[in-house]
């Protein structure tokens, strides 16, 4: 797999973990959630390090590139597809 086409991925996340650090919330709710994808965000750069990025954690078959590009901390093919289906039905509601 070749990580040319993840480059601009991959700086938005570490674009992204800068900024959502640099955020505090007085509601304890919405900080949980800031946390939250923190922590997604520093998974997925791990997984950059590990070039295990965009490969399920569970299979290591490939994440479909264009959720990927749609969802950059997707971890799983499992996860993927929730997502995808859950887009599915955003897109229906509103057609």
């Amino acid at each position: 797999m070749t990580y040319d086409r993840y480059t601009s991925i991959i700086q938005e996340l570490t674009a992204s973990l800068k900024e959502l650090e640099a955020s505090q919330s007085q509601h304890p709710l919405i900080q949980q959630y800031i946390n939250q994808e923190i922590s997604d965000i520093k998974h997925a750069l791990q997984l950059v390090e590990k070039n295990r990025f965009g490969l399920c954690e569970m299979s290591g078959e490939e994440i479909p590139f264009d959720l990927i590009k749609m969802n950059p901390t997707l971890t799983s093919l499992t996860e993927a597809n929730d997502w995808r289906h859950y887009g599915k039905i955003h897109m229906d509601r509103y057609s």
